[in-house]
């Protein structure tokens, strides 16, 4: 960025191959070279080798976003500035506030802005000219991205892992808890999805995405127009369903994403809500320019997952159910959709307040590494670039 900061980019082609454990141990090789380091924003979700490489650095702490009466942490970038650091982590680059008005590629802009340089992180499927491509190959939707022209502006360490031994680190539990496990090897992790992905990302680096995402897309089958995002929210009948409505198309409408409301009717033989009710909502969904569905079920969280996972839904939306007390002793319905779900976000709405979502990001030592540099860019309609291998 001219005039700025540096920004360096660790583009991973899934969750799990080690972009924050490699955004931190630059930080730290950093700092001990001499220069001011700083962490503006981390997640580590209490993993052991995070936590270590995260130790040692100075940390800026977050600042609270007030969101209809519930507050939300967040990136603070004038903490930054002003903390006299000269290199900044910023991790989730693809990030909005939970109001939608604030992309954290923004406040990373700002930051490098002040003459600062930034260290972040991204997956390939959140750059927005390979967004499409990778939620119709992975049949998951991925609602937040960030320009391509941004991401580009100084370098990208593309850090990659074969398929294979992405999936072993996932049956090992190295990336998420073992309720997760099974989902995530069934849906998003599967082999084939984690090539494609490695070949989007290899394609992007090189300027090719385009024609290998399209070409990608022929060779599966799914060529045409592609499905818009979808945003699914879980209707419980109440009147606390319209709030969860509410809630679900306002994160469509900000995503440009159709929305899906589904009430699940449990074969438990006990009352249900009034049909009224569910009336009510259905119109109340119409308004919103949403589709409203019925469905039958045994348990509400598989069959609202299997709904979102048939419909490719990168957002799902719930009410909280149960006290505290209940969900200790018999569970949550988010943190069943959370295993069930792995690679989706899930948001869950309190009466009549929401909390907030959840972004899954993994961290892991990357097998190897490939560097691309802005320098190194070829001119429109040329091809090559800069092949950086190192083995770590």
């Amino acid at each position: 960025m001219a005039g700025g900061g540096l920004l360096r980019t660790y583009l991973g082609i899934a969750p799990g191959v080690g972009k924050t454990f490699a955004m931190l141990a630059e930080g730290r090789r950093r700092a001990e070279n001499g220069e001011r380091v700083v962490v503006g924003w981390v997640e580590s979700h209490d993993r052991p080798k995070t936590s270590r490489e995260l130790g040692g650095l100075e940390v800026i702490a977050p600042r609270t976003v007030a969101y209809r009466g519930a507050e939300f942490a967040d990136f603070d970038a004038p903490a930054a500035i002003a903390s006299g650091a000269e290199v900044v982590l910023v991790d989730e680059l693809a990030h909005a506030t939970a109001d939608r008005t604030r992309q954290r590629w923004q406040d990373v802009a700002d930051v490098l802005r002040a003459g600062l340089d930034v260290v972040t992180t991204i997956n390939v499927a959140h750059l927005r000219s390979v967004r499409d491509y990778a939620a119709r190959i992975t049949g998951v939707g991925s609602v937040a991205c960030v320009p391509d022209e941004f991401v580009r502006s100084v370098e990208v360490v593309l850090v990659d892992l074969p398929a294979e031994a992405l999936r072993q680190r996932i049956a090992a539990g190295a990336v998420y808890s073992a309720g997760q496990v099974g989902g995530a090897l069934a849906d998003y992790f599967r082999a084939t999805n984690l090539r494609a992905l490695s070949e989007l990302a290899r394609a992007w680096m090189a300027g090719t995405a385009e024609a290998v995402g399209e070409d990608l897309l022929a060779r599966r089958g799914l060529a045409g127009p592609p499905a818009p995002p979808i945003v699914v929210a879980g209707d419980s009948g109440s009147s606390w369903g319209e709030v969860v409505i509410r809630r679900a198309a306002q994160l469509a409408r900000a995503e440009d994403a159709q929305l899906l409301v589904v009430h699940v009717q449990i074969s438990d033989g006990l009352a249900h809500p009034p049909a009224r009710d569910l009336d009510r909502h259905r119109e109340l969904t119409a308004g919103l320019g949403g589709t409203y569905t019925q469905i039958q079920g045994d348990a509400l969280a598989e069959a609202l997952a299997e709904a979102a996972r048939t419909q490719g839904a990168a957002t799902v939306v719930v009410g909280r159910r149960r006290s505290r007390l209940a969900e200790l002793a018999h569970g949550s319905v988010v943190s069943r959709l959370r295993q069930l779900l792995p690679a989706a976000a899930i948001e869950e709405v309190r009466k009549p307040l929401p909390v907030s979502g959840i972004h899954l990001t993994s961290i892991g030592h990357p097998l190897w590494r490939e560097t691309w540099s802005a320098a190194h860019l070829p001119r429109r309609g040329a091809r090559g670039g800069k092949d950086v291998r190192d083995a770590r």
